[in-house]
């Protein structure tokens, strides 16, 4: 074999394999070995097959055989017991089992169970031991991926806690049955093993082994817990398995019979008990208000009270959108149902799965105008928009009367990848299609009619009419739309022939089903029936398409609707998860707000998880340091019921602030008035007087710890949030630390002469109100608010608006407004007209000493940096949300 052979084969090989991998597609290295070996035989007529099988087990030893195995990071509380280190335990069947299972029946990546294997260790270690006859009472949290095989993780965290000794594992599999019995089936086949009785066919990973100690289970795929199973004596000896749904009645009979248990015999409070709370941050959080006393809410309770059976137990939640989670009180413990669900013992970020597509690869997370991953995003026209935004209530259902323009597009997208998907070798594989427009059931109801029919003429004509205008449109939008983006996603896959695309749509056309997935409609989405063919559906539904219930294969989403929620909009993104080999064909039919909602949302997740990662590399705990998350001026990240413990670290960079509410009572205007003189006579730099309509005293370079101070002195109304004299404080310092802000440009501002001669103002009888601020005298103070008719109770006064056109811009010069540099920060004081019927309605009294002080700040754009252990620094501008009963270090 000649060397130049060699370095073709392996600059080949290394190319191909790298481009299969990195789009996720199935089997990388056997694709890789028979394009290359097709390509070099064209190539080197006289090369030889002994040559070409040495070299692919080269090619195997080096890329088959050896992997890096991303880790798992990890917030470990103190007190927790990391119980057996670096070592790992003997498993001696469940998870031996299931590995096997996953690499030879399921085919899956020798990285990818590595990986789950990795992970799991990492949150065992971080739970009770069950061998340890101390009690113990461990909470926890672990972060995924929306749709990324967090069920695959927490079987294998059960096969692994059955092999180390927990005798009791309880899923808490979501709110619906749907997603309840999806859960209990897939954990019959990957832990129990089951035998079909019919057949005796044996079943998931009872084909591996079916020797060893048997799970014992209390709920089936039809029934979940129920107090029939009452008076029954329940052998702890072995392990068993609970998978329920978070309802009130289920939790209440489970609740009710491991009593029963632990009553009929004490020394079942010690059996060892892990809890896993898929979808953590929905319903198992505890929205009741503690400054009232309220009792915990009824699912958080029943939880609570599971728990505090047991001496020794583990709980373990499950989230890919841990908002809430992160924001429960840490100090939460009730009577009866003891501590709340805060993970103070350990959280764990798991990693990003091989080929998983998530919202970095949907939406622009850069911020860069060339970031081309709104590729996959169709923008609705107006008109669909109000049909949509016409059918918010039940009684308009009947509105659907024909398919939209663009949801017909969606369709025959739908058909589009379910043929390419078929001639890439993917057929036999599931495809599912998502409407989502509406919650109400009456609506998917009438939208499954409407759809149902014009899918039925639209498919005949495509099959018995070769002039159709629907394989025009088809052709069209394939030509147009699907060919130039497979070019770019996968530019080294050669475009398919549209002929045989249509071919292959006629043979599939008539195997897509349409079904309506709610409560009220009878019908469910059983893809473990298709195994062989695999199900082609579209899916109409609302809630319960937007939360834990899998889309198997889902390429085309015609979504719209919005919500204001991090959590709930993060969960509504079912387009996310494994595309492996068809990446280029999902498409998201949706409207310019929701996209930029999710982009905005996209840009969240990055910085959540770059900011966990920090705390996790740096060795800190969940009890030392809360987590930040972005925050948005429209959406918020999780109910406000969930947000009681919640303060906000606020980002004012390229930002005008100016006070517009002030509390009523008087000592707080003569704190303020004190505050105020005390800072003007601290400035030693000369105050300039600036002319004209308005007068100004301009000084130039004040030290930013004498603006620090004044705003720590002066105190503003306790209803405001952003504009926070303390907080602007707190940003400042920040800013210090980095050196920037270092100086400020402060401006005295004067009444305005024209202001005085407006009619209103000498209706009311308003004229000159000089006052004396330390070293400066105001000829008049400023007038606001004399159109607004009164305040806010008898507590606070609002003036609207304090600032007037181009005032933020006074220390500039004209070159310069465009943009203010982070060397020149402005802080405007304005002395307020007293007699004006906000202030004068309080009754005060005040004089040329005494008047309200308004505040404005204009900011440079700046950026707020933190530094990762990489060295990478994360430019930061919003503002953040954080947890206020943990402590705060890194969060400030």
């Amino acid at each position: 074999m000649n060397g130049e052979l060699k370095d073709r084969y392996n600059r080949s090989f290394k190319d191909t394999y790298d481009f299969f991998k990195n789009n996720g597609f199935p089997n990388p290295f056997e694709k890789t070995q028979e394009m290359v070996e097709s390509k070099l035989q064209k190539e080197y007529a006289a090369i030889k097959k002994s040559d070409l099988e040495s070299l692919a087990l080269e090619m195997y030893e080096k890329y088959e055989t050896s992997f890096t195995i991303p880790k798992s990071n990890t917030m470990r509380g103190e007190g927790c017991g990391n119980w057996f280190g670096e070592t790992t335990p003997s498993y001696r069947y469940y998870w031996p089992r299931y590995k096997r299972y996953l690499e030879e029946y399921k085919k899956w990546e020798l990285e990818t169970v590595e990986s789950i294997n990795e992970s799991t260790n990492e949150i065992l270690r971080s739970v009770g031991d069950p061998n340890n006859i101390e009690s113990f009472d461990v909470r926890g949290l672990v972060l995924g991926y929306v749709q990324s095989g967090k069920t695959a993780n927490f079987t294998g965290l059960i096969n692994k806690a059955f092999d180390v000794g927990y005798k009791l594992v309880i899923v808490l599999a979501g709110m619906h049955n749907d997603l309840r019995s999806q859960t209990q089936i897939r954990l019959e086949e990957e832990i129990v093993g089951t035998i079909d009785k019919n057949t005796d066919e044996k079943i998931g990973v009872a084909q591996i082994r079916n020797d060893g100690e048997l799970v014992v289970t209390w709920t089936t795929k039809e029934k979940d817990i129920s107090t029939a199973e009452s008076g029954k004596r329940q052998n702890f000896g072995v392990p068993n398995l609970l998978v329920v749904k978070k309802n009130k009645d289920v939790l209440e009979s489970l609740k009710e019979l491991l009593s029963q248990s632990i009553r009929l015999s004490s020394e079942n409070a010690n059996v060892p008990v892990l809890i896993i709370d898929d979808e953590a941050d929905q319903a198992s959080i505890d929205t009741s208000n503690p400054n009232k006393n309220e009792d915990p809410k009824t699912i958080n309770r029943l939880i609570r009270e599971i728990l505090e059976l047991f001496k020794r137990k583990s709980y373990v939640g499950y989230t890919a959108t841990p908002f809430a989670n992160l924001l429960i009180r840490m100090d939460a413990e009730h009577e009866f149902a003891g501590r709340d669900l805060y993970p103070k013992d350990f959280v764990i970020g798991l990693p990003k799965p091989l080929g998983y597509c998530g919202p970095a690869e949907y939406f622009n997370v850069t911020g860069y105008e060339e970031d081309n991953k709104p590729l996959f995003i169709r923008h609705l026209k107006q008109e669909d928009l109000d049909l949509f935004d016409g059918m918010k209530k039940t009684v308009d259902a009947d509105k659907f009367i024909k398919v939209p323009e663009s949801m017909k597009e969606s369709i025959l997208a739908f058909l589009i990848t379910i043929a390419v998907r078929n001639l890439r070798g993917q057929n036999g594989q599931h495809n599912s299609m998502l409407i989502h427009t509406s919650r109400f059931t009456d609506t998917q109801g009438v939208m499954q009619d409407v759809i149902e029919r014009y899918y039925r003429e639209m498919s005949n004509d495509i099959v018995y009419n070769g002039d159709s205008k629907f394989i025009s449109e088809l052709e069209t939008l394939y030509l147009n739309d699907y060919a130039p983006i497979q070019q770019l996603v996968y530019s080294d896959i050669p475009v398919l022939e549209w002929k045989k695309v249509l071919k292959a749509i006629k043979s599939i056309i008539s195997a897509v089903h349409i079904m309506e997935i709610n409560g009220s409609s009878g019908q469910a989405l059983e893809y473990h029936k298709y195994k062989e063919d695999g199900l082609n559906v579209i899916a109409i539904g609302g809630d319960k398409l937007s939360r834990g219930l899998t889309l198997e294969g889902l390429s085309v989403s015609y979504y719209y609707r919005n919500t204001n929620m991090y959590d709930t909009l993060m969960q509504m993104g079912r387009w996310f998860g494994f595309r492996n080999g068809y990446m280029d064909l999902c498409r998201i039919y949706t409207s310019n707000t929701i996209a930029d909602n999710f982009e905005h949302m996209a840009q969240v997740m990055v910085e959540l998880r770059q900011e966990f990662d920090y705390l996790a590399n740096n060795n800190l705990t969940p009890e030392q340091y809360a987590v930040k998350m972005l925050d948005h001026n429209k959406m918020s990240v999780t109910s406000l019921a969930k947000m009681r413990s919640v303060d906000r670290l606020f980002n004012y960079s390229g930002t005008m602030q100016q006070t517009r509410i002030f509390e009523a009572q008087k000592s707080v205007f003569e704190k303020n008035m004190k505050a105020t003189v005390q800072f003007i006579d601290s400035i030693v730099e000369p105050f300039i007087i600036q002319s004209g309509d308005t007068t100004y005293h301009i000084a130039r370079n004040v030290l930013s710890e004498q603006v620090v101070k004044y705003l720590e002195d002066y105190e503003t109304a306790s209803t405001v949030n952003k504009v926070d004299s303390k907080k602007i404080a707190e940003y400042i310092k920040r800013l210090n630390r980095e050196n920037k802000l270092l100086n400020f440009n402060v401006a005295v501002v004067n009444g305005t002469k024209s202001t005085l001669m407006r009619k209103d103002v000498v209706a009311h009888g308003i004229e000159k109100f000089p006052v004396k601020l330390g070293k400066i005298d105001i000829e008049s103070t400023v007038i606001r608010a004399t159109q607004r008719g009164g305040n806010h109770g008898v507590s606070k006064v609002d003036i609207g608006a304090l600032v007037a056109a181009k005032q933020e811009f006074i220390d500039l010069n004209a070159a310069t407004q465009i943009e203010r540099n982070q060397n020149n920060p402005l802080i405007l004081v304005y002395p307020l007209h007293p007699e004006v019927g906000v202030f004068k309605k309080l009754g005060h009294k005040f004089d040329d000493n005494l008047v309200p002080i308004g505040l404005a700040f204009s900011f440079p754009k700046v950026y707020v940096t933190d530094i990762y252990e990489d060295g990478s620094v994360v430019e930061k501008f919003g503002d953040y949300v954080v947890n206020k009963t943990v402590a705060r270090g890194n969060s400030q």
